[in-house]
């Protein structure tokens, strides 16, 4: 897959996303689907804020090849945009996070082409290169949220509401 490609798979998931998000109901925006599971707009608050996170971290290490990059689950900025933001209305997350993947698809499309075959050093995965952030950070990761928003509204209806 090229770079090219990588932009427009994600670019295509998020507006996927963007589109099945804007006809839900209100109220299963802002209820956990089960205990201990983030409700559907917490989700959408985490990944108006990671999708300009990891394509700066994709510029770093083009810029810095061989430093540390990345976070874990328990970082602040990752948790703080969830408590900030995990109660927005839905006109106000869907605007984030176009906002976000503009600024995202900005930074990854300046990459060079040079850039994608460069790493860092993630905390917990190691040597990455761009590439590999890109795939895992960005493109998989909105996927597997799409999925688990999909799962949420679902989990949602059968119990009930």
């Amino acid at each position: 897959m090229t770079a090219q490609e990588r932009i427009q798979r994600l670019e295509q998931s998020v507006n996927r996303l963007i589109d099945d998000i804007e006809r839900l109901p209100a109220d299963v925006l802002y209820r956990a689907p089960s205990p201990g599971e983030w409700p559907v707009m917490s989700t959408l608050a985490h990944l108006a804020e990671l999708l300009p996170y990891w394509a700066h971290q994709a510029q770093d290490i083009a810029r810095q090849p061989g430093k540390p990059f990345g976070r874990t689950h328990d970082d602040p900025d990752r948790i703080g945009a969830v408590e900030q933001h995990g109660r927005d209305s839905l006109d106000v997350a869907v605007k984030r996070i176009q906002a976000g993947l503009e600024e995202c698809v900005r930074l990854l499309r300046a990459l060079p082409a040079e850039a994608w075959a460069t790493a860092g050093q993630h905390p917990n995965r190691g040597s990455m290169t761009v590439e590999q952030l890109v795939d895992a950070f960005l493109v998989k990761h909105a996927e597997e949220h799409a999925v688990q928003i999909q799962t949420s509204v679902k989990s949602l209806a059968a119990a009930g509401g």
